[in-house]
């Protein structure tokens, strides 16, 4: 006997028996059968995998069936049933519209849909992928789409349905079918197995479920692809095997690391992963996922869906401790990211080295905006206490009127280890120097640069004014601030910080206009020799 596929072998027959996650198609399609009410054309639109073409076939024969009498479900057992099952019906034709998108392929059709049915009531069509047709081929089929016979009934299926004109689909009653949930696989999965005599871990099915996106026919071709594959019984290690996903230890592995700071050892993870030939733009989005977990098991005070197994749950919640919700909400958006870079382009572990890396600088720079927040705070109490003419227990008494009246407030100390007294700097001087040496670095920060001017040095704080709130905000970037501070050093060979600053922006007039020409081919590598006003 001729080895049969499972999703085929079980295939669902009815809507009462096997047909998983789609109660609202059901039930709607089985009252109206129950009530004779069903309609001329039907509309089946979803994510593979999820049971359009199922239910079109048992529509199919739910039309069809000579012994069904009350019973909105098909019987299965009348030479109806049967021969719609077995696909050689003549008043069932299952129509690819893939390979038949034509107009003329269109006409074809309406001229056979003339013809009553030879055995049944109803001559049923059925077009998977409708969106293939044509715009020509969809046009011819309106007319009849509109105003079929009575013994014909239409049932499209499509994965796309903007591609679907609008004026097709409102001559149809629309269905949405809608991905099954990671716990509707399993379940459906765990009958299979029971059904079939085979073994397999709780687990293995759990992640069969959660990896297929969705859709029941990949997650039943997977089983059956994942069992041929092992021996005996079904284990986690042996889907990832199939799946080629990075194992758990893996993912800990370098979460760990960035929690201890370890380049060497995130690295190491990483190397292994591309020396094994495992997919890295599948491995950043587990590492995407793996940080989705480790975030929700930081944040949330009851139990949430995550895609870690319970003995798992516990070591998860400590290594998300130690790196953090920043950390963590960062980590999940750099490694989608590394995913899609690693999908695209041949660059190989690279992507995701580097988003490992911008990690590690996060912390960093996390560390050095709190500290700086802290000494800025103290300024401004400190400022707020000299504006209001008090001082700390050791400040100078206010003098009586008519004498010098001048409040010199005691030094403090640990300011002056936060903000040590810097050596000269001649900074507006040297301020074109700064502009060159950001232009080596990147030239779209010095055309931002040049937007802004420089208004005060207050201890190794530059503030540069800008009067645009879009070059404010642009520059404020870490990427561009960064390039910013590095050229300052270069060229004063100081620490200097730069402290970006929006001003009201005042009417510029229409002096500034050549202005702005200039700057803009400037920009673009071009040269304004002269500009003229046009008189009026």
């Amino acid at each position: 006997m001729e080895y049969l596929s499972l999703y085929r072998k079980w295939r669902p027959q009815s809507f009462a028996q096997g047909f998983v996650g789609q109660e609202h198609v059901v039930r709607t399609l089985r009252n109206a059968l129950a009530h004779n009410k069903v309609a001329h054309a039907y509309l089946f639109t979803g994510p593979r995998g999820t049971g359009k073409t199922s239910a079109a076939k048992i529509l199919a024969k739910a039309v069809n069936c000579t012994e069904r009498g009350e019973n909105p479900d098909p019987c299965n057992h009348c030479p109806s049933c049967q021969r719609i099952s077995d696909g050689v019906s003549l008043d069932v034709l299952e129509i690819d519209g893939a390979s038949n998108r034509g107009i003329d392929e269109v006409r074809d059709l309406r001229e056979k849909v003339k013809f009553a049915p030879v055995e049944g009531n109803r001559k049923v069509y059925i077009i998977d992928e409708v969106h293939m047709l044509t715009t020509e081929a969809f046009n011819a089929l309106l007319k009849t789409l509109e105003e079929p016979p009575p013994h014909v009934i239409f049932i499209f299926a499509t994965t796309e349905i903007h591609k679907v004109p609008a004026t097709i689909l409102s001559r149809c009653q629309r269905f949405d079918f809608k991905r099954l949930t990671a716990e509707e696989i399993f379940r459906r999965l765990s009958h299979l197995i029971q059904e079939e005599g085979l073994l397999a871990d709780e687990e293995a099915l759990r992640l069969i479920g959660r990896e297929t996106d969705g859709g029941l026919r990949d997650a039943i071709g997977l089983m059956e692809q994942s069992i041929s594959y092992a021996e005996g019984r079904l284990t986690t290690n042996d889907v990832r095997a199939v799946l080629g996903l990075v194992e758990t230890e893996a993912l800990f592995s370098l979460g760990q690391a960035l929690a201890a700071r370890d380049l060497v050892t995130g690295f190491s993870v990483i190397k292994k992963a591309s020396e094994e030939g495992k997919d890295l733009a599948l491995f950043a989005r587990q590492l995407a996922r793996f940080f989705r977990d480790l975030l929700l098991l930081l944040l949330a005070d009851t139990e949430v869906t995550v895609n870690l197994s319970a003995a798992e749950k516990q070591p998860a919640r400590e290594v998300a401790k130690l790196i953090g919700s920043t950390r963590l909400q960062k980590g999940v958006t750099l490694f989608l990211e590394a995913g899609l870079t690693a999908k695209r382009g041949n660059e190989g572990s690279l992507p995701l080295e580097m988003a490992f890396i911008r990690l590690l600088a996060e912390e960093k720079e996390a560390s050095a905006v709190e500290k700086l927040s802290q000494q800025l705070a103290f300024l401004e109490t400190r400022l707020l206490q000299l504006e209001q003419g008090v001082v700390s227990a050791q400040h100078t008494p206010i003098k009586e009127p008519g004498e010098d009246s001048t409040v010199t407030p005691e030094k403090n100390p640990g300011l002056e280890e936060e903000f040590p007294a810097l050596k000269p700097v001649r900074v507006f001087e040297q301020w074109e120097e700064v502009l060159e040496a950001v232009k080596l670095k990147k030239r779209t920060v010095e055309a931002l640069l040049r937007e802004g001017k420089p208004n005060g040095l207050h201890g190794n704080t530059l503030e540069i004014q800008f009067t645009l709130k879009f070059h404010w905000e642009k520059i404020q970037e870490l990427e561009y601030s960064n390039i910013v501070r590095e050229a300052l050093q270069e060229v004063t060979g100081e620490k200097i910080i730069p402290e970006f600053v929006l001003v009201e922006e005042g009417d510029k007039g229409e002096e500034e206009r050549p202005e702005l020409l200039q700057k803009t081919w400037e920009l673009f590598g071009s040269k304004i020799t002269e500009i003229k006003e046009e008189e009026r």
